[in-house]
């Protein structure tokens, strides 16, 4: 049966890793003939505070019949300098807005505009505007500020042509540190930009057609303090988490104060169990709940009372001979103690001599409950066995596959929540499910935001079993064009 289940668990494990993280042949940049970009101009206002006004002149043509285009927009950019330094931002993209029905979602890492009417499709030459505010956030250079920024992305899967740009500038610059580059991922050559400067503007195209999966790349390198009010883009959901994990913090701190400090134990030398509990019972006591080793040790505690007597005896096998037990009945048990009887009189009771009645086990039990009382399915099929054999000794055979049911009885017994509740400081007890509770929430909070951005919600489910390995998946053909809108 276990192997089963993990034969199972292991399966689904595997799904998940064949669907979600192996790689994905449709996701390749390739070259996307049944549309192409014949011009692509860019005019970005760039402001002091490191944002971006940008709208975007895009013209496609259509080889076939589609809805539209998809517009994917980095929320998170990484640089490359050409000193061989690298760094990361995340930014927010809002004010959106297009000259075409359209709709907006996270996915990837990206803002993904889906541009297109499910109800209309076009063909041939078809013009889109797209405007927007890109806040960059701050400046990750210590000793400088730097505009870095793809103006066009590897990401689209088919050629553009006709590149051109517009970039102004909210002050003046050194136009000795501004370069452009363009094709391939980590290109660095310049050759197909050609570009002019007038005051603060930066005006420029590109000579030759970008072919897909190429970029085009704008570095300047300004001086520090250039960009100034540059916000740190911790939304408020992030802020929302911090104080969350501080709360958590200090509220699993005061819990622990309060109720997880024991307080220092005088050691006293005990020569005997408590008055009045017998050794199962003080098992219990010590260690929390009852188990099966406690409840044997019954067996010596009632010898010693003198209701029984254990001897060794030696078994005949076919080849040679073992050493055995025999536990011969003295009295019949006189005391009070429910744990007790249940132990001597099911050790020389012989079950297996008897069946089990299930009809009679259900009567027992509803007519207990007409009684106000309240007996287990356990007790109810062990007083159903009919036609019991009471025995004066038994062996280590007659107890092997029987006397658990005994055992076991006896231990439910023990481990009610009534008896747990008589040993355990009821303020105290079950706090600590709390402090899992707020890590649960923390984990999960921490996790679900960065993994919806940049890894999708496929991944979502692989990213807290797996709190170790973020499956930040990306998804290279970012810009395709929109055959289902």
């Amino acid at each position: 049966m276990k192997q089963k289940i993990f034969s199972t668990i292991f399966i689904i494990i595997m799904s998940f890793m064949v669907l979600f993280i192996m790689p994905n042949p449709s996701l390749a940049v390739t070259s996307n003939r049944e549309y192409t970009i014949q011009s692509y101009d860019i005019n970005m206002t760039v402001n002091e505070d490191n944002t971006f006004y940008i709208t975007e002149n895009i013209t496609a043509y259509f080889n076939v019949s589609k809805h539209g285009i998809y517009r994917k927009i980095p929320l998170r950019n990484s640089i490359v300098r050409t000193d061989g330094t690298t760094s990361s931002n995340r930014a927010k993209i809002t004010d959106i807005e297009v000259s075409e029905k359209y709709t907006t979602y996270n996915q990837n890492g990206y803002k993904v505009i889906q541009i297109g009417d499910a109800n209309q499709t076009f063909t041939g030459e078809h013009s889109y505007t797209i405007t927007y505010k890109y806040d960059i956030g701050k400046d990750p250079l210590k000793n400088a500020d730097e505009l870095y920024f793809n103006l066009i992305g590897e990401e689209w899967d088919t050629s553009i042509s006709n590149v051109s740009f517009r970039i102004t500038m909210p002050k003046s610059f050194d136009d000795s540190l501004l370069g452009f580059s363009s094709g391939n991922i980590g290109s660095t050559d310049s050759s197909n930009v050609t570009y002019s400067i007038d005051g603060n503007t930066i005006i420029g195209n590109t000579i030759n057609t970008l072919d897909a999966g190429q970029a085009l790349t704008v570095r300047l390198t300004l001086p520090e303090g250039y960009f100034i009010g540059t916000s740190s883009n911790i939304d408020v959901f992030s802020i929302f988490v911090i104080v969350l994990c501080i709360i958590s913090v200090i509220a699993g701190y005061v819990l622990w104060r309060k109720y997880g400090k024991d307080e220092p134990v005088v050691e006293t030398v005990e020569f005997y169990p408590p008055k009045g509990y017998n050794s199962a019972e003080v098992g219990f006591l010590y260690n929390g709940s009852a188990d099966t080793k406690g409840i044997i040790s019954l067996l010596i505690y009632l010898a010693n009372k003198g209701y029984l007597k254990i001897e060794e005896i030696e078994e005949e096998g076919i080849f040679s001979k073992s050493k055995s037990f025999r536990i011969t009945k003295i009295k019949d048990y006189k005391g009070n103690n429910e744990y007790e009887r249940i132990f001597l009189e099911g050790l020389f009771k012989n079950s297996r001599a008897g069946s089990v009645n299930m009809t009679k086990a259900k009567e027992i039990m509803k007519e207990a409950k007409r009684q106000g009382e309240k007996i287990d399915l356990r007790d109810a099929l062990e007083m159903s066995i009919d036609n019991v054999e009471n025995k004066d000794s038994v062996t280590e055979t007659d107890l092997y596959d029987s006397f658990y049911v005994t055992l076991d009885r006896i231990k439910s017994k023990m481990n009610t929540k009534r008896n747990k509740n008589k040993i355990f400081e009821s303020s105290a007890k079950g706090k600590g499910k709390y402090v899992i509770y707020m890590i649960i929430a923390i984990i999960i909070l921490i996790t679900a935001k960065p993994v919806l951005e940049y890894g999708g919600i496929e991944t979502l489910i692989l990213a807290l079993l797996f709190p170790r390995n973020r499956f930040y998946c990306v998804d290279r053909k970012y810009y395709r064009c929109n055959k289902n809108t």
